[in-house]
């Protein structure tokens, strides 16, 4: 059973050039959170996204609908990121950048409200960037994406049995962390 967006790539690896464009437009976004919550950097998320569509059309020939092609394309994010990760570690760069709090605010509430919520989206960010890279990864691929287990595990290349190890791991270092807040 071949999902759409692995239609699209197919039809792409025929010669559709106009289906990598709607892949293209459907992917960068859902591919930018899910980088820059990884590398923690806007412009180098940015250039990862490209990456992952170059490799995508360098890779168009070989591609098999084996998954479900969101599964194919956040696997290789997910590669793409670790290694700039691995790489910046390397280097000794730490390269966080402040969340955009404009966006998480509530337009709505009054101030007290609305500082509350952008220091506990403040709290959560800083505690997910201390996450570990591999359940960092899960954690977004779940909640981000909405990925399910074996998703998940096929982008990470590890097993389900894993992939429930990470988030648990993961929720459980999120909630010691932000136990506070909710006290």
């Amino acid at each position: 059973m071949v999902d759409e967006d692995a239609r699209l790539m197919l039809a792409f690896k025929d010669g559709d050039t106009r289906a990598f464009d709607v892949l293209f437009e459907r992917y960068t976004p859902r591919l930018l959170g899910f980088l820059f919550r990884m590398v923690r950097n806007r412009a180098r998320a940015e250039e990862l996204v490209q990456d992952v569509f170059i490799r995508l059309y360098n890779a168009a020939d070989r591609y098999e609908a084996r998954t479900r092609f969101s599964t194919y394309v956040f696997g290789i994010a997910h590669n793409l990121a670790l290694n700039d990760l691995a790489r910046a570690h390397r280097k000794r760069e730490v390269a966080l950048e402040p969340v955009d709090q404009d966006r998480w605010a509530d337009p709505t509430p009054g101030p007290d409200a609305r500082l509350e919520a952008v220091r506990t989206q403040e709290a959560l960010e800083r505690a997910i960037g201390e996450l570990p890279e591999r359940q960092r990864a899960a954690l977004l691929l779940r909640t981000q994406e909405g990925l399910g287990y074996a998703e998940i595990a096929e982008s990470l290349d590890t097993s389900v049995s894993s992939v429930k190890s990470l988030l648990h791991r993961a929720r459980e270092a999120l909630l010691g962390k932000l136990g506070d807040l909710t006290t």
